[in-house]
């Protein structure tokens, strides 16, 4: 299998910077997926943002933190910025900019903590990422950020079960493939949970005896 040609600008930059910018949506939405795999990677390390960003309940806030992370890492291959307007004035959280093409990827944030149903978070990826941020042809990416600081659960939109974090991320996941599928592929959406919630109990907790 090959990749998309590479023009002249776009083989310099992968020999410089070792990847090369996207310029198809598929090769913009592997990038946005892996940059948000080294972010949730980059929070299970000792020396990561966890606590610090696990204090925050200001979206506006968290979407600042996650869009410094973004725009250290962009090796070149994109830019970052946050609220831009999209053609009819709707404001995006996150969008990528891929520097070799007019290729964008769109993420919205959501912090866990805020009132919302595992219904609301799930309308959220065809109501506001897909119909609002992803219409244009080149912005055919994107993915909505949960993140959870605090132990919780939600409800099932369908079954009523009680889901934990990982269970309501795989529920937004299936109804993101859901989407993709329905459009046969011209769009991919995804979700992504960041848990910053504690790892691992301090060693005076640990130690200390169930009452």
């Amino acid at each position: 299998m090959e990749g998309a040609p590479l023009s002249d600008r776009e083989f310099v930059a992968l020999d410089t910077y070792g990847e090369a910018s996207p310029s198809t949506s598929d090769a913009m939405f592997l990038v946005m997926r892996d940059r948000l795999e080294d972010i949730g990677d980059m929070l299970l390390q000792d020396t990561s943002h966890r606590e610090t960003w696990a204090t925050i309940r200001d979206e506006r806030l968290m979407r600042r933190e996650i869009a410094r992370e973004l725009h250290i890492h962009a090796n070149h291959v994109y830019t970052v910025d946050q609220e831009a307007a999209t053609a009819d004035e709707k404001e995006t959280d996150i969008r990528m900019r891929a520097t070799a093409s007019a290729q964008q990827a769109t993420i919205e944030l959501k912090i866990g903590e805020k009132s919302r149903s595992a219904a609301d978070l799930r309308a959220t990826l065809k109501d506001q990422l897909l119909v609002k941020y992803m219409a244009a042809e080149h912005c055919r990416s994107g993915c909505l950020v949960v993140t959870i600081a605090s132990n919780k659960t939600w409800r099932h939109p369908d079954t009523k079960k009680s889901l934990d974090f990982d269970g309501l991320i795989t529920m937004l996941n299936e109804e993101a493939n859901r989407l993709s599928l329905e459009l046969g592929g011209s769009a991919r959406l995804m979700a992504k949970g960041l848990d910053l919630r504690p790892r691992l109990l301090t060693e005076r907790a640990a130690k200390a005896k169930p009452a």
